[in-house]
């Protein structure tokens, strides 16, 4: 895993400066592995709330999805590290 810790700023720091394809990839990867914790060690919440938020990171990256709450923490995460216009190919 990326972030041992299940620690999306960790996790962020770790891909800045990737393309966006990359991020969604290793994304995709981390959040499995921490569904997989939850899943082998009994729900641990840090890591189901870790993998929720690689997914939704994934969805902005994807479809540039928009938040209901512009304050939330991964919004503002996706609008300082990728949020560059169009940057998906259609």
């Amino acid at each position: 895993m990326i972030s041992k810790n299940c620690s999306i700023d960790e996790f962020v720091e770790s891909v800045k400066g990737k393309s966006p394809w990359e991020v969604i990839a290793l994304a995709i990867e981390e959040a499995t592995l921490a569904d997989r914790m939850v899943y082998r060690y009994g729900g641990q919440r840090k890591s189901q709330r870790y993998s929720q938020r690689l997914k939704r990171i994934i969805g902005l990256l994807r479809y540039e999805t928009k938040p209901k709450r512009h304050n939330d923490k991964i919004h503002q995460l996706y609008t300082t590290h990728w949020a560059t216009g169009s940057h998906l190919p259609s």
